[in-house]
């Protein structure tokens, strides 16, 4: 009778083992990503909401965290090229905040607002004319302050200086974004909400401004 109330304990423990759900690994996974999401989703709700009460003060410090760390960014890509050895050069990062924050942001806020204004369809011809209009004025004259604070930075600007750089380096940098800033147009005008444009142009300008940081100290470090 021992043996069979064992017999029986051990059965009655094997049928539980097998009745005692085992969790499946997508569970798992979503249990572990819970509050990464939930953290996501937290602050997308408190930027969204910072967005419609202080939209300019919102794209634009957007805009300087991103081009602070396109230029950290940049002189990383310099260093590894063997093209400057000193270390990070924190007031180029502060310059390049500056030109997100008291430029980019502000600017990139009127254009986009003053663009749908008067050119508000979505038709693939108005989509069009947006982008070709960034890409003759926002972008050029963009590209022109920034070079120009690239040089108070190194302390090497004059308005003559200024021009011939631009001289030298705006066409080649307007043909470069040729390549990229119409297809980031174009998804912009035709697919982002109006007041998310500025964000998503900030994203996109995280690579663009490193090529811009390269490009705007390339004098220092050829000279």
């Amino acid at each position: 009778s021992v043996e069979m109330a064992d017999k029986s304990s051990i059965g009655m423990e094997d049928e539980s083992s097998i009745s005692k759900p085992i969790r499946a690994p997508s569970s798992l996974l979503m249990s572990a990503v819970a509050p990464i999401t939930a953290t996501l989703r937290a602050a997308g709700a408190f930027y969204t909401r910072q967005l419609s009460v202080r939209p300019v003060l919102t794209k634009s410090m957007t805009a300087g965290i991103i081009f602070g760390l396109s230029d950290w960014c940049a002189q990383l890509i310099e260093r590894e090229d063997g093209e400057n050895e000193n270390p990070v050069v924190l007031s180029r990062i502060l310059t390049a905040f500056l030109v997100g924050l008291l430029f980019f942001g502000p600017a990139a806020n009127a254009w986009y607002s003053a663009i749908f204004h008067y050119l508000p369809s979505t038709s693939l011809v108005s989509t069009l004319q947006k982008a070709a209009l960034g890409q003759i004025f926002f972008g050029p004259a963009f590209t022109c302050v920034f070079f120009g604070a690239g040089m108070i930075e190194q302390g090497t600007f004059s308005l003559g200086n200024w021009v011939q750089k631009i001289k030298d380096d705006l066409p080649g940098a307007w043909a470069a974004g040729l390549g990229f800033w119409p297809l980031v147009d174009f998804v912009s005008y035709k697919i982002i909400p109006v007041h998310w444009i500025p964000l998503f142009v900030n994203f996109c300008s995280f690579v663009w401004t490193i090529y811009l940081s390269l490009v705007a100290n390339r004098s220092k470090s050829t000279e």
